[in-house]
């Protein structure tokens, strides 16, 4: 049983993830108001919190508090799944790029 509170949506947006002075540089693979899936070869432990930017085309990249729930390292998918800390801190950005998402891949 899924325990997600919101839907995850498909995007390929690329983002850095900061902790403790290390950068880690990735594509999100899906995004919903309250969590993400970054793929990337190099991780942080889980339950690590983190500070994500997240690359908007045409706008300014959206900074978003998480903590690391959970840490996948299979032939198939390698990353970091997310838990952002304050989802209404950047609610707005979020909302708007999932929408634009959305449009691009309902046409």
């Amino acid at each position: 049983m899924d325990k997600r509170e919101a839907v995850r949506v498909p995007v390929r947006v690329k983002a850095h993830c900061r902790h403790h002075g290390v950068v880690i540089h990735g594509f999100v693979e899906d995004l919903s108001r309250s969590g993400m899936f970054l793929r990337s070869p190099e991780m942080i432990a889980s339950g690590s919190a983190a500070e994500i930017h997240l690359d908007v085309p045409g706008e300014e990249p959206l900074r978003l508090d998480a903590e690391v729930v959970r840490i996948e390292h299979t032939n198939e998918r390698e990353g970091m799944a997310f838990r952002f800390v304050d989802p209404t801190a950047n609610g707005r950005g979020i909302a708007n790029l999932l929408m634009r998402q959305h449009a691009t891949t309902s046409r």
